[in-house]
């Protein structure tokens, strides 16, 4: 299930003029986004496997919202926090869906879809609100 995740990521990027480049970097070493070029770099020995998907989901995200990632590096620390947000919930809306179509779920305890995802707990109202619409 996890590689078809991934697998249906990659082609929500490709279809939506996403270039990922995949390379095999240090444990700690986070994905890169060049939002100009519409590129992901995507780490395949991230420390933590389960995280990838939302990671993909996130930095997709950036790039469709047009986010200024140089932002990222200053002081505004507002603005990064909103762009940060926005990109998680719309994370959510690129990611649950394509989980739902390759396993069944019951909504009434989100947690399990939580964990298995990596989706910080900051987001447990987002995940459930949003996973309600395909569930």
């Amino acid at each position: 299930m996890f590689d078809d995740i991934l697998k249906d990521l990659l082609n929500y990027a490709f279809d939506n003029g996403i270039g990922v480049e995949t390379v095999h970097a240090s444990i700690n070493t986070p994905c890169l986004v060049f939002n100009k070029k519409r590129l992901i770099i995507l780490n395949l020995n991230w420390h933590n496997k389960n995280e990838l998907p939302f990671q993909i989901a996130h930095e997709i995200s950036h790039i469709i919202n047009n986010d200024d990632l140089n932002l990222y590096r200053s002081d505004s620390c507002n603005y990064t926090l909103s762009f940060e947000k926005n990109a998680n919930v719309m994370a959510l809306n690129i990611l649950l869906p394509i989980y739902f179509k390759h396993c069944n779920y019951s909504i009434n305890n989100i947690s399990p879809l939580m964990k298995q995802l990596s989706i910080p707990n900051s987001l447990q109202k987002e995940t459930k609100n949003i996973a309600i619409k395909y569930v």
